[in-house]
């Protein structure tokens, strides 16, 4: 679609007496105009697909007092004159070719069928109506008339070669963009289109969502119009700020971030070379060992290489030597290797309980790295997560001296961080009622493919305990077939079917296998069965997930795990009675791993040993397990110490 017109300059154009700013697109309707182009396809061009032609009808009118108006102004008398013509002032008074003319017998069958005029006559009339100079040339009207259009024309274009302007980054929106989209940029604090430019770039390709009242139709003709004038403007909008995220691979050079100082991701941060570490304070000065780093970023780097034993706790690494270093860096204006005892004592303390000034080192959650809006914290760190970031610091500073780059671990006199219980679950599990609550809302008579999947996934973490991450990457080859005393497999589904188990792959310890109830069991197979796979766990592809998304049937993510329980706590609020309410603050804050509680609270309340559910849940240490012991027993679970629910 062609780029719309600067709307400013052209939208309500009865409210004006000229155009303040001329633009190409001006010029183009115009000369479309004069052309004697229907204005309805003008309009469909050129116009604004939220108004009607009556405002084309207007905006040309307006386009001719003005330029006839510059034209007066310049003394272009001829100008003047010829851009008030209107189409159809100057026939095309166009002859016609040899082959259009018709024969004399194909003119008498037309005109004289019934042989009413003699021969004479006959000729008469089609000289009359063909002359014979028609087929010699243009007559001088004909001439006059094309020789005045191309002065026309190129009156027009002279006009266009003086009063023309092209938009500039320090031009206000409201003179470009139509007047109600430049009023709610304005609303959001975009007043130049050099911040329009900018907006779009921070933002990326959805841009329009952070803008009152403006969507995704007229984001593109806004988009479109800065690509339209690029080289004016000086700026071609990134392919970051205009390709969804998800079409971006990793490492797509879009997602670069360019060296710079200041508050950024420690893979983009360029540091000075006076405080890069390579002459910190605190460097090792022993000759006699070897050491192969100059700066705090090769010692980072160093450290997390030797860190990677999963990609959560290489980001929790990465993320604490990032704060650390950015820190030190924009807050002390001092090497990582230069810091002390009291700055890195201050740093745990003071600093991570309240990172300031919060605009900048606080953001939104989960924003890219990439993102310029990226920031390295998005709050102040509980007691807690303190302890966690000096526990860390505390090992990399050690490793630093191990490796001879630090000569003292600043660290090491950092006071610990007093915290409570290591798993806070007071709180955040359900009652007896409250869980035959949760489980009411999610039956059903009849269930859908998704319905399903939500109930097996509910009664399938409430009987195993699991983690919402061991749910999502639980699949039918991790399902141990039950056997009978001879050794035999049992028939799927049959009465003696007992004992299926779940292989769970070990979260630092060894891996563990849980038993699934036969209700859960024949809920798994249901749902095998709902998406068109062999109800037998046995026949299905081995990586095949017990709980896939219902479209797709691929595996779900944890978050999307966490997506599905949130879903559940919600629709149990709303279905909630007053005997059995659950509040709905305590649904909006609750997870996945409210059901791991309350399995492990329902499992020690019927009377299960402690070990067996430290087993179960995963638990190093049997203290872990003991947190869920309460002093009040409230009774036995509805069907045993498998803690499931009869399937309905």
């Amino acid at each position: 679609m062609p780029a719309a017109l600067p709307p400013s300059s052209v939208r309500n154009p009865e409210n004006r007496t000229s155009i303040k700013r001329l633009t190409r697109e001006h010029f183009a309707l115009y000369r479309g105009y004069l052309d004697g182009v229907a204005v309805e396809q003008l309009h469909a061009t050129y116009g604004d697909a939220t108004t009607d032609i009556r405002a084309t009808r207007r905006l040309i009118g307006l386009l001719r007092d003005t330029l006839s108006g510059a034209a007066r102004r310049t003394r272009d008398v001829e100008a003047t004159h010829l851009l008030r013509l209107r189409p159809g002032s100057i026939p095309d008074a166009r002859p016609l070719a040899a082959s259009e003319m018709p024969s004399l017998e194909t003119y008498r069958e037309s005109v004289d069928p019934d042989g009413f005029h003699s021969e004479a006559d006959l000729l008469e009339l089609y000289q009359a109506e063909f002359p014979q100079e028609n087929s010699l040339g243009v007559d001088r009207r004909s001439t006059r008339n094309a020789r005045l259009r191309r002065r026309q024309i190129d009156a027009l274009a002279r006009m266009e070669a003086s009063l023309v302007q092209a938009p500039q980054p320090d031009h206000p929106v409201a003179s470009w963009l139509e007047p109600a989209i430049a009023g709610r940029l304005q609303h959001t604090g975009i007043h130049t289109l050099a911040d329009l430019l900018g907006f779009i770039e921070q933002r990326g390709h959805r841009w329009y969502a952070s803008v009152e009242r403006v969507g995704p139709k007229a984001a593109r003709r806004i988009v479109d119009w800065l690509a339209l004038h690029a080289d004016s403007l000086r700026h071609m909008l990134s392919k970051r700020a205009l390709v969804p995220r998800r079409r971006l691979v990793q490492g797509d050079p879009a997602l670069v971030r360019p060296r710079q100082s200041g508050i950024v991701p420690i893979e983009s941060l360029a540091v000075p070379t006076e405080i890069d570490g390579s002459a910190g304070n605190n460097r090792a000065q022993n000759h006699g060992l070897p050491c192969s780093l100059d700066t705090d970023l090769q010692a980072i780097d160093a450290w997390l290489a030797t860190r990677q034993h999963s990609p959560h706790t290489a980001r929790a690494y990465r993320r604490e030597a990032e704060r650390l270093l950015l820190w030190a860096i924009n807050e002390k204006k001092k090497a990582m290797s230069s810091l002390d005892g009291a700055d890195c004592a201050g740093y745990i303390g003071t600093f991570l309980a309240d990172p300031q000034p919060a605009g900048r080192w606080v953001g939104r959650a989960k924003i890219e790295r990439t993102h310029v809006d990226w920031r390295p914290f998005v709050g102040a760190l509980s007691n807690r997560s303190r302890e966690t970031a000096r526990a860390i610091l505390h090992a990399m500073g050690q490793w630093l001296v191990e490796q001879n780059y630090w000569a003292h671990n600043p660290f090491s006199n950092a006071p610990a961080v007093a915290i409570g219980a290591r798993i806070d679950v007071s709180g955040r599990s359900l009652n007896h009622a409250q869980w035959q609550s949760v489980v009411g809302a999610a039956a059903r008579d009849r269930y859908s493919q998704r319905e399903l999947r939500d109930y097996l996934a509910l009664n399938l973490a409430y009987s195993t305990g699991l983690r919402r991450s061991e749910l999502a990457h639980a699949t039918t080859g991790r399902l141990i077939r039950p056997t009978l005393e001879n050794g035999l497999e049992t028939d799927v589904g049959s009465a003696s079917a007992t004992g299926w188990q779940l292989g769970i792959p070990g979260k630092r310890h060894a891996a563990r296998t849980i038993p699934v109830p036969q209700a859960v069991m024949e809920l798994v197979f249901e749902s095998l069965r709902a998406r068109g796979l062999p109800r037998d766990p046995g026949a299905c592809p081995a990586d095949t997930p017990l709980l896939a998304h219902f479209r797709t049937g691929d595996s779900l993510t944890p978050d999307g795990m966490g997506q599905v329980f949130r879903r559940l706590f919600a629709w149990t609020s709303v279905l909630s009675t007053p005997q059995n309410l659950l509040d709905s603050r305590r649904c909006f804050n609750a997870s996945t791993h409210w059901i791991r509680h309350t399995h492990s609270h329902h499992a020690l309340e019927s009377g299960t040993d402690c070990r067996e559910v430290q087993i179960r849940l995963g638990h190093a240490n049997l203290s872990t397990t003991l947190l869920y012991v309460k002093t009040r027993r409230h009774g036995s679970l509805a069907d045993g110490k498998s803690g499931v629910l009869p399937a309905r």
